[in-house]
């Protein structure tokens, strides 16, 4: 349980998310509903697939499935400006 911060589990997820969207690059580069949506379902996979250790560690640091799906489209936020893409 080395992360044992809000924000290490936060750059955690991006990390994870980011290397996501790079792999799958034209699965989300845009803003359009279903990619949006994937980027959700992303998080949710992320919060379903946690170990005890890390259920335990979100718990005592209260964090939740919202906080996974904010950390996960700001990722894509930053994905998407870092490829030149409009966030319109």
């Amino acid at each position: 349980m080395a992360k044992q911060t809000v924000q290490a589990v936060k750059n955690e997820i991006q990390e994870l998310a980011i290397g996501n969207y790079k792999s799958y690059s034209e699965q989300y580069e845009s803003t359009a509903p279903d990619t949006l949506m994937s980027v959700q379902e992303l998080a949710k996979g992320y919060w379903d697939c946690r170990d005890y250790k890390e259920v335990v560690r979100d718990e005592k640091l209260g964090i939740s499935l919202d906080d996974y799906q904010l950390w996960t489209k700001e990722a894509h936020s930053q994905f998407l400006k870092a490829h030149g893409h409009s966030l319109n």
